[in-house]
C-alpha cells in the first residue's frame, strides 16, 4: 500500500502542475485584454474631461462670474395701411409669401431693415452707437472692438438686437439689448424713430408711382392739346374764316334759295308763255331774272365745288378748306377727349394713392428697464452642458465604429 501511495503522489503532483500552467496562460492572456481595454477606457475618461467637464467648467465660470448683465428694451408695432385693417394678405397665410403692394411685404423689408447697415449708420451719426457697446462695462467677450470694420459692425448689431414677425397678424416686436438701461431704451426710440422714417418713404415712394404715369400721361396730353388749339386758331386767322363748315352751310341754304326763286321764275315764265310772245317785256325781264339767278347759282356751286378760281384768304378752294378744317378740328377734338380721360386717370390713381397710404401703428413704446434680463445664466449652463454631451458622444460613437471597421 504504501509503495502504491508513493508512486501515486508524483502523478497527481503532474497534474496539478499543467492545471497551474494552463490557469498562467488564461490569466496572462486576459490580462494581454485587458490592458487595452483600460488604455480605452483612460482615454475615453481623458475626452471627456477635456471635451465635456473642463468646457463645461470655464463656460460655467465666464456665464456666472464674468460675462456681463445686459438690459433689453422692447417695442412692437404693425404696418398698417389706409384700406386695410391688417398686415396680411391671402398669399402670405398660406405660403408666408407677400404680395406686392400689401402690408405684409412692407413688413418684410422693416425686418431687413433692422438689421441692415443703413440703420446702424443712422444709429451712429445719432448717438455713437460704437460707443455705447465699447464701454468697459462690458466683458471682453461681450464688448464691441474698436477697431471692427462696419460690416463686422453690422454683424455685432446682429447679436444686439432680435426681431420677431407674426405673419397672422402682421406684429412686428424687436428687443434692443445694451450695457446700461439709459443707453437700451435710447437705441430702441432711435430704432422706432427710423422705422417710421422708413415706412413713410415706403408709402410716399408708393403713392409717387401710382401718380407719376398718370401724371405723365396728363401734361402729355395738355401738350397735344395745346398744338391742336394751336394749329386751328392758325388756320382761322390765316383763311380769315372761324368755322368754314358753317361757311359752306350758309353757302348750301344761299344755293337752295337760288334754286327756289329760279324755279318760281321759270314758272311764272311758262304760265306766262301761253298768253304771250317770248318778245314781249313782261317774258323778257322775268329771262334776265332767271339769267341773273341762274349766273349766281353756276358761282355759288363753282365755290362749293372748288372749280372756282379762288375762295379762300390763300386761294384755296373751299373743299380743300373744308378739309383741313375738318382734319384740324377733329384733331382738336380727340385731343380735348384725351386729355378729359387722362385727368380723370389722374384723379383716379390719386385716390389708388391715397389706399397705398402705409403708417406705423405702435402698441408697445420703449421703456426704460428696470433690470437686466440677459443673460439667461443657468439656461445659457446647461445649453453648454448640452451642447458639449452630445459633441463628445457623437465624436466616440465614431471613433469606435471606425474602430471596429477597421479590425
Amino acid at each position: 500500500m504504501n509503495a502504491e501511495t508513493a508512486g501515486a503522489v508524483p502523478a497527481n503532483q503532474g497534474k496539478t502542475k499543467i492545471v497551474n500552467l494552463r490557469d498562467k496562460e488564461v490569466a496572462d492572456r486576459s490580462a494581454a485584454v485587458g490592458r487595452p481595454q483600460a488604455r480605452r477606457r483612460r482615454l475615453l475618461a481623458l475626452s471627456f474631461i477635456l471635451v465635456v467637464v473642463l468646457p463645461v467648467f470655464i463656460g460655467s465660470i465666464y456665464f456666472t462670474l464674468i460675462q456681463s448683465d445686459r438690459y433689453v428694451a422692447s417695442a412692437g408695432f404693425a404696418v398698417r395701411g389706409v384700406n386695410a385693417g391688417g398686415g396680411l394678405d391671402v398669399l402670405g397665410a398660406f405660403t408666408g409669401l407677400a404680395s406686392s403692394g400689401s402690408t405684409t411685404s412692407d413688413s418684410y423689408i422693416v425686418l431687413k431693415y433692422l438689421k441692415s447697415r443703413d440703420l446702424v449708420e443712422r444709429l451712429q451719426a445719432d448717438i455713437d452707437l460704437r460707443a455705447l457697446y465699447e464701454t468697459p462695462l462690458a466683458d471682453p467677450l461681450s464688448r464691441l472692438a474698436a477697431d471692427l470694420s462696419i460690416e463686422e459692425a453690422v454683424d455685432y448689431w446682429s447679436g444686439m438686437i432680435s426681431t420677431s414677425f407674426d405673419a397672422t397678424s402682421g406684429i412686428i416686436t424687436f428687443d434692443i439689448e445694451a450695457f446700461r438701461a439709459d443707453d437700451a431704451r435710447k437705441i430702441a426710440d432711435l430704432v422706432l424713430q427710423h422705422t417710421q422714417e422708413l415706412v413713410n418713404q415706403l408709402s410716399e415712394s408708393a403713392r409717387r408711382d401710382a401718380v407719376a404715369f398718370a401724371q405723365s400721361e396728363v401734361e402729355r396730353a395738355e401738350v397735344r392739346l395745346r398744338q391742336a388749339m394751336a394749329e386751328l386758331r392758325k388756320f382761322q386767322e390765316s383763311e380769315q374764316s372761324f368755322n368754314p363748315a358753317e361757311s359752306a352751310k350758309m353757302q348750301a341754304e344761299l344755293l337752295a334759295q337760288l334754286n327756289g326763286r329760279l324755279t318760281e321764275i321759270q314758272t311764272r315764265m311758262r304760265v306766262l308763255g301761253k298768253s304771250v310772245k317770248p318778245d314781249a317785256p313782261s317774258m323778257v325781264a322775268l329771262q334776265r331774272q332767271a339769267d341773273a339767278i341762274q349766273a349766281q347759282i353756276n358761282k355759288q356751286t363753282e365755290e362749293m365745288t372748288g372749280s372756282a378760281d379762288t375762295s379762300g384768304a390763300d386761294g384755296s378752294a373751299l373743299p380743300d378748306l373744308l378739309e383741313r378744317y375738318e382734319t384740324l378740328n377733329g384733331e382738336k377734338d380727340f385731343a380735348q377727349r384725351a386729355y378729359t380721360s387722362a385727368l380723370a386717370s389722374l384723379e383716379q390713381a390719386r385716390v389708388e394713392a391715397g389706399r397705398r397710404q402705409r403708417y406705423l401703428a405702435v402698441y408697445s413704446a420703449p421703456a426704460l428697464p428696470q433690470e437686466a434680463t440677459q443673460p439667461r445664466r443657468l439656461h445659457n449652463v446647461l445649453l453648454l452642458v448640452f451642447i458639449v454631451t452630445c459633441l463628445w458622444g457623437i465624436g466616440t460613437l465614431i471613433v469606435y465604429s471606425v474602430r471596429d471597421h477597421l479590425s
